[in-house]
């Protein structure tokens, strides 16, 4: 799936939800890592700094927007 981002959205989460994409989550402040999900492609910025950043590869998107295009594996 392909949409645009908005910045009326407060974080790739909530993009997701908004398109009906079935995701993991629980804090939405970069606490839990439940919405642990790979970054295929693209930069991105965290809203609200995590207390632990996780492994290369991989983003939280409960607390991030993209910088740039990007491409997650959800």
């Amino acid at each position: 799936m392909t949409t645009p981002w908005s910045p009326a959205h407060a974080s790739l989460l909530d993009l997701a939800e908004a398109c009906d994409i079935p995701t993991r989550w629980t804090c939405r402040t970069g606490v839990c890592h439940t919405c642990i999900t790979h970054l295929v492609a693209g930069d991105i910025t965290y809203t609200t700094q995590p207390l632990e950043l996780p492994e290369a590869g991989t983003i939280l998107v409960c607390c991030s927007n993209p910088t740039t295009e990007v491409v997650l594996d959800l």
